[in-house]
């Protein structure tokens, strides 16, 4: 890595923008053929709400959620599990083992106050992530018919740690490889394990996987700091030391207005040459260009903070000009019309509220809807 004393390159934040704009696929919209590619180079998308989710996928991709839905559950190139955060995010299938080796046991550690709180030991939790893989296969389970195996003969609380809420103990064994979901069985989920339920599955050493995973991490949202590659991973700040000492030999330091990140010197042409053809974007709920830094505070205003992130962690819809937010949205689906409602941080200019507009309709078709309306508070 380049010495600490000089930055590579002095930026701005309507450079580094523009270029993560390009690296989110939200500079226009990419054909459907390439729906699974998308996804994978944005990271995946966060699906604690399915139908933001397919969105996500809808402003980058000429598909409808449809689309996406065919692509989980037929076409198997995307896969819904737990994954960055300890959050749902839809990825695609190709990526899993590298993500999953690059979360596994080695790098992500179950805290004692967890592990007190679910009244699991240590090695009780390992043995239940390897029960778990094993009673799943390519067939999907509800959850009670995998409590029903896994808990067989055990004491009380593990039944109880297995039914806990938010994934309880079903994450360790998702971010571990061992499970991921299938589809709905009427109102209920299921799961599969994700080595018999995908095309296909490799095994990927857990030290190189976690370099490759922060790679993958800045050629999307760098430049940035070894603790916003951490938050975004959502695991101990050690773990953006030891990515970045494995990218050491490709990174390079840059000033953006000031502030000292960091970028893979492979990307710095890109980044300084990066242009927006497509300035207003319309972004859903809890969308990945919001979610990939400590600090959200190059996006907006402070001011604003509480309009974008809301309280439990709700991360608003967004109106994009230039990369920056200048606005929330809300939406409603009746009668074959989709009516947005846009909250702005300042006054929209014409242009701006004709893009608005346009990506409504672009939206709309993606929710098989006929007409849009579109109000401005």
């Amino acid at each position: 890595m380049k010495s600490l004393a000089k930055p590579e390159a002095e930026l701005t934040w309507p450079q580094v923008h523009a270029f993560r704009l390009q690296r989110h696929h939200l500079t226009g919209r990419a054909s459907k053929k390439d729906l699974a590619r998308i996804v994978g180079e944005i990271g995946g998308a966060q699906a604690q709400l399915m139908s933001a989710a397919e969105l996500q996928i809808a402003v980058r991709v000429d598909c409808a959620v449809d689309d996406v839905r065919k692509a989980l559950w037929t076409d198997r190139t995307l896969v819904k599990t737990w994954l960055m955060r300890g959050t749902l995010h839809l990825t695609r299938a190709d990526d899993l083992p590298l993500y999953t080796a690059a979360m596994s046991r080695r790098w992500i550690k179950a805290s004692n106050a967890w592990l007190k709180f679910v009244q699991v030991k240590e090695p009780e939790l390992w043995q239940l992530v390897d029960d778990i893989g094993g009673a799943l296969d390519g067939k999907p389970m509800s959850r009670e018919e995998l409590i029903a195996v896994v808990g067989k003969g055990k004491p009380a609380r593990i039944h109880e740690a297995l039914r806990s809420g938010w994934g309880g103990m079903l994450k360790p064994s998702a971010r571990n490889g061992r499970l991921c979901f299938g589809p709905n069985r009427g109102q209920s989920v299921t799961f599969v394990n994700p080595r018999k339920w995908l095309h296909e599955w490799r095994d990927v050493d857990p030290e190189v996987a976690l370099v490759e995973a922060a790679r993958r991490y800045l050629h999307a949202y760098g430049p940035a700091t070894k603790n916003d590659f951490a938050r975004w991973w959502g695991a101990w700040p050690g773990i953006g030391n030891a990515a970045w000492s494995g990218l050491a030999d490709e990174l390079v330091h840059v000033s953006v207005d000031g502030a000292r990140l960091d970028a893979l010197a492979a990307d710095l042409d890109a980044i300084k040459g990066a242009m927006n053809d497509e300035p207003v974007q319309l972004l859903p709920l809890f969308d990945p260009y919001l979610l990939g830094h400590a600090s959200r505070d190059h996006l907006f205003e402070r001011i604003h903070a509480p309009k974008v992130s809301r309280t439990a962690g709700w991360i608003s819809a967004v109106v994009l000009v230039e990369g920056s937010v200048a606005g929330t949205w809300t939406h409603t689906v009746a009668k074959n019309t989709m009516s947005i409602s846009v909250q702005q941080f300042r006054r929209l200019t014409s242009s701006e509220t004709a893009a608005v507009r346009k990506r409504a309709k672009e939206l709309a078709r993606a929710l098989d809807q006929s007409k849009t309306e579109v109000s401005f508070a």
